[in-house]
């Protein structure tokens, strides 16, 4: 009969804590969430002779449920022996969709963001070129042809021996959107172009990639920057879903009563005093 109860008890205690373990995730899970669907991303790489090309990915992480970042990659390097050159171009296309995890939300809110840092280098004053072009990145709903978010980083571009960090960023910029389908392109280029020079060597260089995998012949070009930290190189992207907040309301105006006037009241007018005569002891009694 004691193993009975025993048993039950401990039947008991299991289903409470499973319910308490159910009740906690139902809280802590997020309002919104991201579900990747089908992607195409490719990076095509172009280089010639005296050209070389390192790194080069798209990474697609799910961070948490409700957040997705998306990262590009790559760096190119040419020298002057032999007029060089080198390019590598990204594109992503992405669909997901946008799912609720319980009833009696808010409408969901998209937080976007983009950020693009790297270096641009060239060592020879008398020309070469190494240029970032556009980085973009559009979200749109499926069943809509204007896009919800744009975000655009502009291009940079060095020569003659001028060196260039980029460290840009946009966002983060926030729309309110419904659960359903939809799509992000992503697209980032970069290019180097080393003209031949009679009786002078130089290199120019593109690295958006912490790690760029070039040849230890490029050290000299990448050297200007060699102290920064990399980690961070490249293009990303970052998604965001939330739900939205209501709006604040304003406070009521509030009014003050004054009291009524009151008549101001006028001075009495005083007569007045006869002058004091002082009386010496020459004057006459």
């Amino acid at each position: 009969m004691l193993g009975k109860s025993v048993v039950l008890t401990a039947m008991v205690c299991a289903m409470t804590l499973f319910a308490g373990i159910m009740a906690f995730a139902q809280v802590t899970e997020p309002p919104y969430v991201f579900l990747l669907r089908s992607r195409d991303g490719v990076v095509t790489p172009e280089r010639t002779k005296h050209g070389e090309t390192g790194g080069g990915f798209i990474q697609v992480t799910q961070i948490t449920p409700n957040v997705v970042m998306f990262l590009m990659r790559g760096a190119a390097a040419a020298g002057v022996e032999h007029a060089g050159s080198a390019g590598m171009q990204f594109k992503l296309e992405q669909d997901l969709e946008i799912m609720s995890t319980r009833a009696g939300l808010r409408p969901p809110r998209l937080v976007a963001a983009a950020w693009l840092i790297g270096s641009l280098d060239s060592t020879l004053r008398n020309g070469g070129t190494a240029e970032q072009a556009p980085a973009c990145a559009t979200f749109r709903s499926v069943a809509l042809t204007e896009p919800i978010v744009s975000m655009c980083i502009k291009p940079h571009s060095v020569g003659s021996g001028e060196n260039l960090l980029v460290n840009e960023r946009v966002g983060p910029l926030e729309a309110v959107v419904a659960p359903g389908a939809y799509h992000l392109s992503q697209t980032f280029a970069i290019n180097v172009n080393q003209e031949k020079a009679c009786y002078l060597t130089g290199s120019v260089a593109a690295n958006f990639d912490p790690e760029p995998r070039l040849e230890g012949k490029w050290n000299d070009v990448l050297k200007p920057f060699r102290a920064v930290p990399k980690r961070d190189f490249g293009y990303r992207v970052i998604l965001r879903v939330v739900e939205d907040v209501p709006p604040v309301e304003a406070p009521p105006p509030q009014t003050e009563t004054l009291p009524p006037p009151q008549p101001v009241p006028q001075a009495s007018e005083k007569v007045p005093e006869p002058p004091t005569v002082l009386k010496g002891e020459n004057s006459p009694r």
